[in-house]
């Protein structure tokens, strides 16, 4: 599925549900800010996951902070490596697949993340900012 398809798919919540792990997540994020700037892609971008996610009977699933915290990251990552589309920018940071969790916890406490405060709104980290973009 190309890049437009797979954002209609999410948005219009036609996308199989096996289908949105962890690296379409990313995907998602990803062509979003391809679209925009941060503040807008990553309206966009939670509002199409919060909405497939309760499409899909999964709404518990939806975690506002860890979308909008991996949003920040993505964007600096980004600006620094600049690639030509999704598989080529994956391939010069492919520790967003392997290690999201740990670039999380470089600006966040499990704690806080684990917070029903953090799923239901954004929380700012606890621990060092989140890095900023062009």
């Amino acid at each position: 599925m190309n890049d437009a398809e797979f954002l209609q798919a999410l948005e219009d919540c036609s996308l199989p549900s096996e289908a949105f792990n962890h690296r379409n997540h990313l995907r998602a994020a990803w062509l979003y800010l391809e679209q925009g700037p941060l503040a807008e892609a990553a309206m966009k971008c939670s509002l199409a996951i919060q909405r497939y996610a309760t499409t899909i009977g999964a709404p518990e699933k939806f975690h506002l902070t860890l979308t909008l915290a991996l949003m920040h990251i993505i964007a600096a990552r980004r600006d620094a490596y600049p690639a030509p589309d999704w598989e080529a920018f994956l391939e010069s940071c492919p520790e967003l697949i392997s290690d999201a969790r740990e670039l999380l916890a470089a600006h966040y406490s499990e704690a806080l993340l684990e917070s029903d405060q953090a799923r239901r709104t954004f929380v700012p980290p606890d621990k060092s900012p989140l890095p900023a973009s062009s």
